[in-house]
């Protein structure tokens, strides 16, 4: 089935509509706290919705319906964000956010230098930085990927259009712009899953007594699983543990994500968008629903064997198969535009993050102290395409150089060498405990060890889930920088 031009109509109006839209959101905020935090002015139910958007890519919208339409997918995963998602987002309002609203900062890492020094600071970018760099590189080649096997777009002309509409985006108001965007797209995504959702049930030969009881007969409603067996990936304990960890890191001191909690009027403001962005939660909730709803209906409808076949082989592809061959021609423009604009959305949020890092984190650090705020915005706008060109150019030569998946998901794993030690730093910083040296030597430890252990895995020499790296790393780092003197204080040292 070809995508059709009244499809293709529908993508470039929401598209276009949205660049419209958040043209006309933008506001008067200028300088560069508007630029990156769009004056602090901003509503907590806007910055709520962004950062839900920011959370959600494209590649999540098409992975969750694809993991339960599998042989022996289930609701398991659920579990991390049931568990994970809340535990996080409870302990980042409770633990950052007021502390991070004490003084006029742009970033975690503005805190980190506050508390510790600009050594610590310095680290800490330097470790964002570079997981952002491959772990947003990777994930527009990914989305370009999957745009490629429905609209069949190259895919270096799929990354180039997200590319230039990313970095329109972010030049047209900043954050501000960014937030509003996200906003319009994170309503459009939910949109076409309720959509997706209703067609689902309209299709179905059965009631909902009858569904539910087929999707238990196949084991496709498991929800809970409470073995102690660490090789495992879901089970409640890493929701409880390992989860948890990577959203709080996730929350608190990617940039990605702390710049828009950063953008509210107050600390109270952005604790509730924060807790808002809790609703994230009913949207995989959702797409859960979807994906069950998909087996379901092929169950029932079983499409020929070529697309069996495909379906059985490729199961990620099932919710993209259904947009395509079962929506009416343009709504399943819509669900495209969607996921299209997802991947747009995560972009757009890197080259903001990204351009803050460099010009308050480096330049106005390094390279101009005495820089004035139109030079810096200069530069702002400078690095917001420079940092296109980059992750552009990093996913279009990933997509050139990589031949299989499991390479892709390797990048996927960049947060398990830096979230770790990112987190732990952030937590030492609110104690203001910690000396540049034990830091330093606790995060080489911390990033040593999950790069070993991920090594171990994949050699299958280790027989555990490479979630548990995300804990152990943060032990190794509370005991190396205990050795080294680091659990002090200020005043004590």
């Amino acid at each position: 089935m070809t995508f059709g031009w009244i499809n293709w109509g529908v993508v470039a109006v929401v598209v276009l509509g949205t660049t419209l839209l958040g043209h006309l959101l933008k506001g008067k905020s200028s300088g560069v706290e508007g630029f990156f935090l769009g004056g602090r002015n901003l509503p907590w139910w806007a910055v709520s919705a962004s950062i839900m958007a920011s959370q959600i890519s494209a590649v999540t919208v098409i992975a969750v319906p694809g993991a339960i339409f599998a042989q022996g997918g289930n609701l398991l995963f659920l579990q991390g964000t049931l568990l994970g998602f809340i535990v996080a987002k409870v302990l980042m309002s409770w633990l950052f956010v007021k502390a991070y609203y004490e003084r006029q900062i742009y970033s975690p890492y503005d805190f980190i230098e506050n508390r510790l020094g600009p050594g610590s600071a310095h680290l800490s970018r330097g470790l964002f930085l570079g997981g952002a760099i491959l772990g947003h590189g990777v994930r527009l080649l990914t989305v370009a990927m999957l745009l490629g096997v429905v609209v069949d777009m190259p895919i270096g002309q799929s990354v180039l259009i997200m590319g230039v509409f990313a970095v329109i985006w972010t030049l047209m108001g900043g954050i501000t712009t960014v937030i509003w965007t996200d906003f319009i797209l994170f309503c459009i995504i939910v949109a076409g899953a309720v959509i997706s959702l209703l067609v689902i049930i309209g299709g179905l030969p059965m009631g909902i007594a009858e569904a539910v009881r087929e999707l238990d007969e196949a084991a496709k409603l498991k929800l809970i699983d409470v073995s102690t067996d660490p090789a495992k990936t879901w089970t409640v304990w890493t929701g409880l543990i390992c989860f948890a960890i990577f959203e709080l890191a996730q929350n608190s001191v990617d940039q990605v994500i702390t710049q828009r909690m950063m953008c509210c009027r107050d600390y109270k403001e952005a604790r509730k968008a924060v807790l808002g962005s809790l609703g994230i939660v009913i949207f995989t909730l959702l797409l859960a629903a979807v994906g069950l709803g998909v087996w379901l209906f092929y169950q029932h409808q079983k499409p020929d064997a070529a697309a069996t076949a495909f379906l059985t082989e490729q199961p990620s592809r099932a919710f993209p198969y259904f947009i395509m061959h079962e929506l009416p021609v343009g709504v399943s423009g819509l669900l495209i535009a969607g996921i299209f604009a997802a991947g747009i959305s995560t972009l757009d949020s890197a080259l903001a993050a990204l351009s803050e890092t460099t010009v308050n984190g480096i330049y106005r650090k390094w390279v101009r102290p005495a820089a004035t705020d139109d030079e810096c915005m200069r530069m702002s706008r400078i690095w917001v395409v420079v940092w296109g060109l980059i992750l552009c150019l990093l996913a279009y030569l990933a997509g050139k150089l990589v031949q299989n998946e499991g390479l892709l998901n390797l990048a996927y794993k960049v947060p398990v060498l830096t979230y770790g030690p990112l987190l732990m730093i952030a937590i030492f910083a609110l104690s203001r405990r910690g000396s540049f040296r034990s830091i330093l030597t606790g995060t080489a430890a911390s990033v040593a060890s999950a790069m070993t252990l991920l090594i171990l895995i994949r050699r299958d020499v280790a027989h555990i889930d490479e979630f548990w790296i995300y804990p152990i790393s943060c032990l190794v780092f509370v005991a190396v920088t205990g050795i080294s003197g680091g659990l002090k204080t200020a005043t004590e040292r």
